[in-house]
């Protein structure tokens, strides 16, 4: 009805009887079946207290407000309504309000209908009805003593409650649910409270408990091992059960549905919309896809994304940092970055990614603990499995290759830190778990694989075609971290990998038997060591022929290890037959001829040749002398890339190899003069602390006394 004069019109709502007490506002969400009680929730509102005179809480207990935080599906929602439900029940509020907080207009909506049914008018606007009933919660003048209870479930955004947040009273509780952690700040009697799935027992208990109520019976071990693969949340296990039982499965059954190769789907062991249970609104694949949304559109946009598929490939109890701001993760979160940069064309940072990681912590999609840089990017593996399921098979294998090489980055940042080693292979087993086919690429030809493994062997530049170097470079950062017995294991359990997909005569099965061999020797194994180079040189030589360059790395290492051993003789023998092969093939000033020529003279000293010794090290004395102010070949040449210029330092090894063998030869006077003489250009070279310098000054002492007791 409008009353007044034309120019000035007011309007007044119907009038409607004001509420009676007490007063519920909202729908409480339905009892989940077969809750699973959690102490740290349940203490969430403080102790519940006894009511005193008129129903009302007594002066001297106080009821604290809370925030429930998590990420989706750990059952924030179920554990707000039991309290809500709880506290209502015990009569311990007059008035219970709950709001779906999902926008900012629908909690505006729900104050202004609470006002209306206190009042029992409505005002002009929702607005002004909001702020009336916050003016209501908190009075300021004398009347009747109104307990409440406020519960904001899954509030979004942290603008939604600007202006809007109940005000701190001793007459009220306000409990918020949401995911994101910027919105749980703790103020006067608020606790925030960290929600997370079950634990293993809980897990198990609940299943076996729901699924009695659906008349089930499954083997405890079976209940354990599906709890265990969808990662204790909640709503995963109960939508589980009730699709299982809707199916006619087992547990066991359901377990190898998910575990089978490629994996059906999750979105399709899942009850359809009309059949979730509890109520629930959302199927568990599409729980976290809003938040997901909203971190895509927070500065730096369209990396969520992006981040997200390359931490679904990476241990879900944590993945280091390093793995994602390297260049690899870089250009793949350039490649596939969802939304255009509003910054241009700049460069991509890590300080963009470490600002993604923090939206996406924020937002409750992650765990990101910078502090923590080994395992700083923690994810759901529910949320991991569906991530993995959405990417397109055409680039799943693409990715798979793109987190194998970010942890390449990973190991380079951490190249000297022996603690990194365990964290770079947990990320590698769970990524050969989720996506090995990508780590053993196609092979190519045997001879192209032997050719490959030569250069490796020559410039360090990784495997042989066939597998991805993180393969090896897991093992290798074992072995160098002070870790060889590790690191012989692991390339022992990769070689049953590499004999199975790529056959036992593979460049790559061989790669592996060498570096097994290797860490054998490096973790005690001498003996074992060279045994295990004997018999790859053998399988080398039935490959390729018994000169092939891919057999002088092998026959090199056989001599170390044999000499490691105590087999003198065996060590110069392997020596002697490497030497003629390399002279022929390189040339005589080849590094690795030098190198061959060293080992060889010394093994021939230790093997009882002493007088022999002597004259090969004065010979290679002379040939590095002459080498070393002779010309290079031309570097652009495959042979003069191969070929180094020995260095001063290797002359006076082959000196003092010289002077040694001399003297144990049996002229320590020919040995003395030769230690004065390396002793002087040391001096000059190297000066009088050099650590050579004073070796050989008691080299010099030792047989010059010699000499003068004639022995």
């Amino acid at each position: 009805m409008a009353v007044g004069h034309a120019d000035q019109v007011s309007y007044y709502a119907a009038s409607r009887a004001p509420a009676s007490w007490p007063l519920r506002v909202g729908t409480i969400p339905g009892a989940a079946r077969c809750l699973q009680h959690r102490p740290a929730l349940d203490r969430c509102l403080g102790p519940v207290a006894p009511t005193g005179v008129g129903g009302r809480t007594d002066a001297g207990t106080r009821v604290h407000s809370g925030v429930l935080v998590g990420t989706a599906g750990v059952g924030k929602t179920q554990h707000a309504a039991h309290l809500a439900r709880a506290v209502w029940g015990a009569r311990r509020v007059d008035l219970l309000v709950w709001v779906t907080a999902a926008s900012r207009e629908a909690i505006v909506a729900v104050y202004a209908q609470a006002m209306a049914e206190i009042t029992g008018s409505e005002t002009a606007t929702p607005d002004q009805a909001a702020q009336a009933f916050l003016a209501w919660l908190k009075p300021e003048t004398a009347g009747p003593r109104r307990r409440w209870l406020i519960v904001l479930d899954d509030v979004a955004d942290p603008d939604d409650l600007r202006g809007l947040w109940p005000p701190d009273h001793p007459d009220g509780q306000t409990l918020i649910t949401t995911r994101r952690r910027d919105i749980a700040q703790p103020g006067l009697n608020r606790r925030v409270v960290p929600v997370e799935g079950f634990t293993q027992d809980a897990a198990t208990a609940y299943l076996t408990e729901i699924l009695a109520a659906y008349g089930r019976d499954d083997r405890p071990e079976a209940i354990q091992a599906l709890a265990r693969e969808l990662g204790l949340l909640p709503l995963a296990l109960s939508q589980a059960a009730a699709y299982l039982v809707g199916a006619g499965l087992d547990c066991a059954a359901y377990v190898s549905l998910l575990r089978q190769h490629g994996g059906t789907p999750l979105a399709e062991l899942v009850p359809g919309p009309g059949a979730l249970p509890d109520s629930q609104d959302v199927a568990v694949h599409q729980a976290w896809l809003p938040s997901l949304e909203r971190a895509d559109r927070l500065p730096p946009v369209g990396l969520a994304r992006p981040l997200l598929e390359l931490a679904a490939l990476l241990p879900p109890e944590g993945a280091p940092q390093s793995a994602f701001t390297g260049p690899v993760a870089a250009g793949y979160l350039r490649e596939h970055r969802t939304a255009p940069s509003t910054d241009g064309n700049r460069p991509l940072h890590a300080n963009d990614v470490t600002d993604a990681l923090r939206g996406l912590d924020r937002l409750g999609v992650i765990d990101y603990a910078p502090t923590d840089p080994y395992h700083a990017v923690r994810v759901h593996p529910v949320l991991q499995r569906v991530t993995r399921e959405a990417i397109p098979a055409h680039r799943a294998e693409q990715l798979a290759s793109t987190v194998a090489s970010a942890l390449m980055d990973a190991a380079d940042a951490h190249a000297d830190d022996p603690g990194f080693a365990p964290v770079l292979l947990a990320a590698a087993d769970t990524l050969r778990r989720q996506a090995e086919p990508a780590l053993w690429p196609r092979q190519l030809s045997p001879r192209r694989d032997a050719f490959s493994a030569m250069m490796d062997a020559f410039f360090g530049d990784g495997p042989p075609p066939g597998a991805h170097p993180l393969l090896f470079r897991v093992g290798e950062l074992l072995g160098t971290t002070g870790q060889a017995a590790a690191a012989r294991d692991y390339f022992e359990r990769l070689a049953g990998d590499a004999q199975r997909r790529q056959g036992l005569e593979s460049a790559v099965a061989r790669a592996v038997h060498e570096r097994i061999a290797h860490w054998r020797g490096e973790a005690g194994d001498a003996p074992g060591a060279a045994v295990a180079y004997a018999a790859l040189l053998d399988e080398e030589v039935r490959a390729f022929g018994p000169h092939h360059e891919s057999t002088f790395t092998t026959r090199a290492a056989l001599g170390h290890w044999r000499g490691k051993a105590g087999d003198a003789a065996g060590a110069a023998a392997a020596y002697a037959e490497l030497l003629p092969l390399q002279q022929r093939t390189f040339g005589p000033t080849y590094w690795g001829v030098m190198e061959t020529r060293t080992s060889l003279a010394r093994w021939q000293g230790e093997s009882g040749d002493p007088a022999g010794a002597a004259r090969a090290y004065g010979a290679l004395l002379n040939d590095l002398l002459q080498a070393l102010g002779g010309p290079m070949l031309p570097a652009e040449t495959l042979l003069g890339r191969m070929t180094t210029r020995p260095n001063v330092l290797d002359v006076f090894h082959a000196h003092h190899g010289h002077a040694y063998w001399r003297g144990r030869s049996g002229d320590p006077a020919g040995a003395a003069s030769s230690f004065t003489y390396l002793l002087d250009e040391q001096l000059r070279v190297l000066g009088p602390d050099h650590p050579h310098t004073a070796t050989t000054r008691a080299e010099l002492a030792r047989w010059t006394e010699r000499a003068r007791n004639g022995r």
